[in-house]
Formats: C-alpha cells, structure tokens, sequence
C-alpha cells in the first residue's frame, strides 16, 4: 500500500512540474514576444510563474533579449518580476545593460543604469565599454558612458581582443 502511495505522489508530482514546462512551440512565441516588444503576450508567460523572468534559452535571459532590441515596456515588466539584472551569458559574457549599450539603446541603458544594473562588469576579456567604444571612435558613446558612471578601467593593451 505504501508503495502505491508513494507512486502516485511521484506520477503527481512529475506531472505538476511537467505543467509548468515550456513546449518548443511555447518557447518561441514566449521568445518573439520579448524580441518584438508584444507585452501582453510577456505576461501570459510570467504571470502565472515569475521564475520565467529568469528561465536561460541557450543561455541568454529574456531580460537579455527584451534589452537586445530595445523594448523598454518589457525590460520595465521583467525588472518589475524579478528579473536577474546582472545576469552574465555564459559565452557571450554581455548583460542586458551591455547589449543595451552596444546597440546604442541610450535611455535603456539609463534605465537599466537606474534600476541597480552593474555598469562596470566588463565585456570579454575584461574589456570595459569605454575602451570597446573609444577602439571604435564612438566618442558620443564614450561621453554617455563616462555620464553615466562607467569606468575606463580593465584590459588596456592590444591583446585584450
């Protein structure tokens, strides 16, 4: 009898996380919603499990891709559900706060800035933005980081790339 118990509360509870999976079907419209700024579909997604705010898709975090293209309403909801601000890509070693940055997404970067982002982490091979920027004659770029409080700091020698 305990062991029919026992199966049952495992087969229950399988099926209770295998509810909150994500089907590939689910993941790619979960994942053009926050590429393409479609708010209320971001919510179907979140409101019923806010972990989804951090959940990884081949590394990057949806804060990441909402960041990435400039969709300032959703970066907005994901911050407002807990959403990892300083969550570094494992490869690409880019925040949400880089991404926004290297786009030339000003005022998400701001935004990003205000709301506790980490400005200083460095990109790959510890190379800060300033310098990225500089190495490109971005000099506007260079200023609005400089404003914003990013250090001129890190690898300075040409081996860093």
């Amino acid at each position: 009898m305990k062991w029919i118990k026992a199966s049952l509360l495992t087969l229950a509870l399988a099926l209770s996380f295998n509810a909150m999976a994500m089907t590939d079907d689910d993941e790619m419209i979960f994942k053009e919603a926050l590429i393409q700024g479609d708010l209320k579909v971001v919510k179907q997604f979140i409101e019923p499990d806010a972990k989804v705010a951090n959940e990884k898709f081949f590394g990057w975090a949806p804060l990441q891709m909402a960041a990435n293209t400039n969709q300032i309403k959703v970066v907005k909801y994901l911050l407002s559900k807990g959403a990892e601000i300083n969550y570094i890509h494992p490869n690409a070693k880019n925040t949400a706060f880089h991404l926004a940055a290297l786009n030339g997404f000003k005022e998400l970067s701001t935004l990003l800035e205000k709301n506790g982002a980490d400005i200083n982490i460095h990109l790959h091979q510890d190379v800060s933005l300033i310098r990225y920027f500089r190495d490109l004659g971005q000099t506007d770029m260079v200023e609005f980081l400089t404003k914003l409080g990013v250090k001129d700091n890190g690898c300075k020698t040409p081996s860093c790339f």
